[in-house]
């Protein structure tokens, strides 16, 4: 091809070149997201919202522990911060010292399928407490593994997919920051774990790389609740159900957080002209945050309201 028709093909491709480049880089450069969840004392940063799960995790004598771990899936990796609440020896003795708290998460992934190779790396500089660092081999798939810990907390927080010289870990890992408590109504780009959210939740799961526990922690069950609220709002009477003087019982389903706030309310039973109205109500009563072994759960149960006809 002579040299001026190269050039001539240049000028030409060039534009749609510059085009396709301008569409195809906002998708690699998508902003990160602060992650504060709500009650928990940490923030971190992950390249997309992150997925809340409740999850069964093997640790010594008193079994499976339910607690809440974060995840974001992005470019074949899977980052991770997975909370445990200190407690005192006689609770829970893996979770009364960073001593302990290390030895039970390395006892995790001994005898697993598929294969599991958790090996300490060093010892790391971490504010205010104790900090290790692990390399991890998850059947086919490398990782990193940070535990530290707080005043009040011990934190796993995990890459599966890359190294931790990889620049995406390095911005997790150096962007975690534990402190006080998160507050319950701020945007902390999380997706709750509700039956709401059920599809994103089967994508955590399912997606790979795989999770180190992949076993889910349903809620406790709590039955009805009503006496348990330390706010029980009082439904509003409609006026949809004033022409036909309805009354009734209605039963509304609720999950409850950690913190005690209901993060998911469903009417199952009642008249339909008092079901929104409860659900309603529902949602804005407040109840005493539940533990388990030392860790906060949710709670799942029945508020029933109970409805004269005016």
């Amino acid at each position: 091809m002579p040299g001026s028709m190269r050039v001539r093909l240049i000028h030409l491709l060039l534009p749609v070149i510059l085009v396709l480049f301008a569409q195809i880089a906002p998708a690699q450069s998508q902003p990160w997201k602060k992650i504060a969840p709500a009650g928990e004392s940490f923030t971190v940063m992950m390249p997309t919202q992150a997925v809340e799960s409740s999850r069964l995790i093997p640790l010594g004598d008193k079994g499976f522990i339910r607690e809440r771990v974060y995840h974001s899936l992005n470019d074949n990796k899977r980052f991770m911060v997975a909370t445990f609440v200190r407690t005192t020896a006689d609770k829970v003795p893996e979770l009364s010292s960073f001593i302990n708290f290390v030895s039970a998460i390395e006892r995790t992934f001994q005898g697993r399928e598929p294969p599991a190779v958790f090996s300490f790396d060093r010892d790391l500089t971490s504010e205010p407490g104790q900090a290790k660092q692990y390399h991890l081999t998850l059947g086919e798939y490398e990782g990193t593994v940070r535990l530290l810990e707080s005043d009040k907390s011990f934190y796993a927080l995990i890459v599966i997919g890359t190294d931790e010289h990889d620049r995406n870990a390095q911005t997790f890992f150096s962007s975690f920051a534990a402190g006080e408590p998160n507050i319950v109504a701020e945007e902390g780009n999380v997706i709750v774990d509700s039956p709401d959210n059920a599809d994103e939740l089967q994508r955590v799961r399912s997606a790979l790389p795989p999770e180190p526990w992949p076993r889910s922690g349903s809620p406790i069950m709590g039955g009805v609740l009503n006496g348990k609220a330390i706010h029980l709002e009082v439904p509003k009477y409609p006026q949809s159900a004033r022409k036909a003087h309805e009354s009734g019982e209605v039963r509304v389903q609720v999950l409850i957080s950690e913190e005690g706030v209901v993060i998911w309310a469903n009417a199952t039973e009642g008249p339909e002209n008092l079901r929104d109205a409860s659900v309603e109500a529902a949602r804005k009563s407040r109840f005493t945050p539940t533990r388990l072994m030392g860790q906060p759960v949710k709670v799942n149960g029945v508020i029933i309201y109970n409805f004269l006809a005016q």
